[in-house]
């Protein structure tokens, strides 16, 4: 069976392996201070009776329940056959116990050791065992038994300590996953909740970022593709119209001159579709830069312009009037062409019988377009992708821009200089 990585399972494995292999440890520890301790007390008394009575070869004596000799020969003879001369080492305890004291008491124990105090020698052993015929000793747990005990309930006890610790910081988590799995649109526009904890806070902070920095650039592309569709419209048009016308007039041999002018035509439109695409991406990647700016005749634009849109005049009856005066500006011109382009646009394909008046006075602009009908004015009136492109290419140039609705149409006015606070007196604000 294949198992999924957890940290949650990894985290709780760790900790409480970590916990159990010390707890064992400090166990073992206690296991082995419990019988050095046993061991150091029968030595000290060992030592304290070795030399409070004379003795002498072959006469050893009783003191305090331990056997004093001189040597090895003239102790009991259940500690010789016991335990091992060879073995025995100065002021080292030799013992040997019968019966495993980890589950029960000791049946029998024999104890020995070796004294040097300068020239005398003394050997001092002990032993205990349950005499035959004894009435059995209750049975109690041995005292270290206790150790391992204690040992088992700081286990347990600890081992709860990374659940709650793992189940109080695996809820926020657990919070923050769902979150994240269901954070959409609408979601993405409400603030972050609260995690409990900083660091899951900061969390879903970047996470938040991260999608909404995603979701502007999916709108951003979305954005881009309908402004580019919307604009390309015209030169695509232009191309197609004039190639058609190129290929007849060669098809039926008329002048070069007027080859070329139909020829020109196609060129301009493929140069106006160049600076769309470079004004559109500009544009939607947010550019700190701004568009390259060069001086250029106004007036000859608008009228070129008029020209490419015109066939949104057909089967219309509309008057279209130009007023321009004769003016060059150091402006983005690829930027102006898609401003002023989608202006006369919209007033061209907003009005089925009327007028449309254009007047350019230095570096303002005013467009109004009259239906001759009511019925045919508010209702049939729309702003549009390209009217809402134009907005956003005025208001990051900083343009004084103003578009009005009136009873039989719009009045549009533009003022190409950056940041106009109020409209100047004279012919434009007439």
């Amino acid at each position: 069976m294949n198992i999924r990585p957890s940290l949650k399972r990894y985290f709780l494995l760790a900790i409480m392996l970590g916990g159990i292999v010390t707890i064992a440890a400090m166990a073992y520890v206690g296991y082995q201070a419990y019988f050095s301790g046993i061991d150091f007390s029968m030595s000290e008394a060992m030592r304290r009776s070795a030399y409070q009575v004379q003795v002498a070869d072959g006469q050893p004596q009783q003191v305090h329940g331990f056997t004093v000799a001189t040597r090895w020969q003239d102790l009991p003879a259940s500690i010789q056959s016991h335990l091992d001369e060879h073995a025995l080492r100065e002021e080292k305890l030799l013992k040997y116990v019968e019966g495993n004291p980890l589950f029960s008491r000791p049946s029998a124990g024999y104890f020995v050791i070796k004294l040097q105090q300068g020239d005398s020698e003394r050997y001092v052993s002990s032993e205990f065992l349950n005499p035959p015929g004894a009435a059995p000793r209750p049975k109690e747990l041995p005292e270290f038994i206790y150790i391992f005990a204690i040992a088992l309930a700081a286990i347990c006890a600890f081992s709860l300590v990374p659940i709650l610790l793992l189940k109080k910081i695996a809820t926020p988590v657990e919070r923050l996953t769902a979150w994240a799995r269901n954070l959409g649109q609408d979601e993405l526009a409400k603030p972050a909740p609260d995690f409990h904890y900083q660091e899951l806070n900061g969390l879903a902070h970047i996470v938040r970022a991260s999608l909404q920095s995603v979701q502007e650039s999916v709108e951003r592309e979305k954005r881009f593709l309908g402004y580019a569709s919307h604009e390309l419209r015209t030169p695509i048009a232009v191309i197609r119209s004039n190639a058609e016308l190129l290929k007849k007039m060669i098809d039926n041999g008329l002048p070069v001159a007027r080859q070329q002018e139909v020829l020109a035509r196609i060129e301009r439109a493929s140069l106006t579709m160049t600076d769309l695409t470079e004004t559109l991406l500009w544009l939607n990647r947010h550019a700190d830069k701004k568009l390259p700016s060069g001086r250029f005749a106004l007036d000859r634009l608008i009228e070129q312009l008029r020209n490419e849109l015109a066939y949104l005049l057909a089967g219309k009856q509309i008057d279209v009037s130009i007023c321009c005066e004769p003016t060059e500006l150091d402006l983005p011109e690829g930027l102006c062409r898609i401003v002023i382009t989608n202006l006369i646009r919209n007033a061209f394909q907003h009005t089925q019988s009327g007028s449309v008046a254009i007047k350019l006075a230095g570096y303002q602009l005013e467009i109004i377009n009259s239906n001759a009908l009511a019925e045919e004015s508010q209702h049939e009136l729309g702003f549009g992708l390209g009217l809402e492109l134009t907005e956003r290419l005025i208001a990051r140039q900083g343009w004084k821009y103003i578009n009005q609705e009136t009873d039989s149409g719009c009045h549009v006015q533009i003022d190409f200089r950056p940041s106009c606070a109020s409209w100047p007196s004279g012919k434009f604000a007439e």
